[in-house]
Order: C-alpha cells, then sequence, then structure tokens
C-alpha cells in the first residue's frame, strides 16, 4: 500500500510541475501543440514548427495545417514512407549531433526563410537537439533573437534536451551569427 501511495504522490508532484511549466511557460517560446502521430509538436513562428519523428498520420495533419515542406534532420531515416504521395516537399539534412557543420545550418536557414517552402517542419527523431538547434539558430539568426533567450528556450523549453550534448550549446555559443546569415543569404541586419 505504501508503493502505491508513493507512487501516487509522485505522479501527482509530477502532474503540478507540468502543469506550472505550462503556465509558466514565456509566450515568445514555442507554443505546444497536440495533434495525432506529431510528438512533441510545436508552433515556432508562422513560418516554422518543429517536433519529433511524425507517423503517416502526423504527415496527414501537418498537410491539413498547410505545411508546405518537411525537413528532417536523421541520418538514417528517410520520411519517403510517411509522407507517401501527400503534396509535402522533402528535404533530408543528414545532421549528427555529435557533430555540427556549419553547411547543414546555412542549408536549413535558405530553406526556412524562402517563402516558396513556408511554412516549414523540421524534425529529428525526438524533436529535441538536433531540431531544437537548427530552431535557436533560426530565432538568433531570421528573429534577431539574443544568444542567451535562444539557448534558454533550447534546453529548458520542454522539449526534451538532453544534456548529454553540451557539445551542441558550445556550437551556438562559439556560432558567428553574423557569417551564417551572409552565408545563407540573408539580408544585413539594420
Amino acid at each position: 500500500m505504501k508503493t502505491l501511495l508513493g507512487l501516487l504522490l509522485a505522479c501527482i508532484t509530477a502532474s503540478l510541475a507540468a502543469a506550472q511549466t505550462d503556465t509558466n511557460r514565456p509566450p515568445q517560446w514555442a507554443q505546444p501543440i497536440v495533434k495525432p502521430g506529431l510528438p512533441n509538436f510545436h508552433k515556432v513562428s508562422d513560418t516554422l514548427y518543429r517536433g519529433a519523428q511524425p507517423t503517416r498520420e502526423g504527415m496527414r495533419q501537418l498537410q491539413r495545417l498547410g505545411i508546405k515542406t518537411v525537413v528532417n534532420l536523421r541520418s538514417f531515416h528517410s520520411d519517403r514512407d510517411e509522407i507517401g504521395e501527400l503534396p509535402l516537399r522533402r528535404e533530408h539534412i543528414y545532421f549528427k549531433a555529435w557533430h555540427a557543420e556549419d553547411h547543414e545550418i546555412t542549408r536549413f536557414l535558405k530553406i526556412v526563410t524562402d517563402t516558396n517552402n513556408t511554412p516549414v517542419f523540421v524534425h529529428c527523431q525526438h524533436g529535441a537537439d538536433r531540431t531544437g538547434l537548427m530552431c535557436a539558430i533560426y530565432r538568433m539568426a531570421v528573429q534577431g533573437w539574443s544568444r542567451d533567450d535562444a539557448l534558454q528556450e533550447m534546453t529548458t523549453g520542454g522539449f526534451g534536451y538532453h544534456a548529454v550534448w553540451k557539445n551542441l550549446v558550445e556550437y551556438l555559443r562559439q556560432l558567428d551569427i553574423e557569417k551564417l546569415r551572409r552565408d545563407a543569404g540573408l539580408p544585413p541586419r539594420r
């Protein structure tokens, strides 16, 4: 009985903590959206959504939401089966969490800032680490967020960031955003 009560108390505590996190979530952070087949799904902006690996039903949901392009950051998985005959454009960036490269980031920024592609959905397996880095860079390069604000959302935004990938944080800390903007063909900031 004590074990059952302890388990019940732990579940209630976790639920309350999750509820408190949602009510304290800064409104500028990516907002969660619940849709079938779209785990860890969030709206970053009107032109960018993020999440974990979608199912076939998830791809149908993306189409219904008006998503035009799906960017897959997974190295060993194609979205071909999940997308099937749906009219979604597939982009595959073979992004390794243990070794981010500028050319991958540049390609992502070119895709997500081309109005012919938007709105865009970006995902990796969990929608946490690789996806988190890309969204943090989008926040800085496209939306003008500070490095600290982008890092805060990436690591504590409730996406499931895994601290084992501290190299992603270091990559973001040292990244030359203005060079990246130039490489991606984005206009100079005023």
